[in-house]
């Protein structure tokens, strides 16, 4: 069960304007600033985020917005160390390209990842294609996510999980609500935070969209959401 989460979602004003050019820095130096960008936002320390996504890891897996692809390689080792299959094929889509450029070096010889720069509104695979999907810390990314999960609903197969970390408005005690304050604000200003959400708000995108909600909660500042469609 969740806990209650009143605030209404935060949006800038300049979010999609400034997000075409947000990921331009090389990959290796946003896999630093998003180590501190988790810790003082998110509030949730890694390990717990690898264990969350390694638990929806099917034979046909969409990893949405990939980044560098760093957290799914940490993902997949997550997944052998816990003695889990590996999927067949891992297909990742970001519509950054430097940051397909890192994930490319990093996966050169891995023959069951494919990458593909691409708008996650627009999506070229058919419909339910996939087995299971993870969008890891960048639906606040997002300047307009009910088309993504449109989307992502078309392309997952019935039956198939969506797990996503969403990143709440800051809560908790004064320090820790300072950090992630600030930590937002220079977020907002670089374009690499849209917006902060509202777990309820949030629900009813996924519901608006066909999913059905599966399980949630609330850990730091993030809610962890699984979806599923029916």
């Amino acid at each position: 069960m969740t806990t209650k989460h009143t605030q209404s979602n935060t949006k800038h004003p300049d979010a999609k304007a400034k997000g075409a050019d947000a990921y331009r820095d090389p990959s290796w130096w946003y896999d630093i600033r998003g180590f501190f960008i988790l810790m003082g936002t998110y509030q949730v320390f890694i390990g717990n985020h690898l264990s969350f996504f390694a638990r929806n890891l099917g034979n046909r897996h969409l990893e949405a917005a990939i980044g560098s692809g760093t957290f799914l390689a940490l993902t997949l080792i997550t997944q052998r160390l816990k003695g889990r299959t590996i999927p067949d094929e891992i297909v990742g889509i970001d519509y950054a390209e430097s940051m397909l450029n890192g994930a490319k070096k990093l996966f050169r010889n891995k023959k069951n990842i494919h990458l593909i720069q691409a708008d996650l509104s627009k999506i070229d695979f058919p419909d339910a294609y996939f087995d299971s999907v993870n969008i890891a810390h960048s639906f606040h990314a997002f300047p307009e996510p009910e088309k993504v999960l449109k989307e992502l609903f078309r392309v997952m197969k019935p039956g198939a999980n969506l797990y996503v970390d969403v990143l709440l408005a800051p809560q908790g005690g004064y320090i820790r609500k300072a950090i992630a304050t600030k930590v937002n604000n220079f977020c907002f200003r670089k374009g690499i935070l849209a917006r902060t959400c509202n777990l309820e708000e949030t629900q009813a995108q996924f519901k608006n969209n066909q999913f059905e909600i599966v399980d949630s909660y609330i850990k730091g500042n993030t809610f962890h959401l699984i979806a599923r469609k029916p």
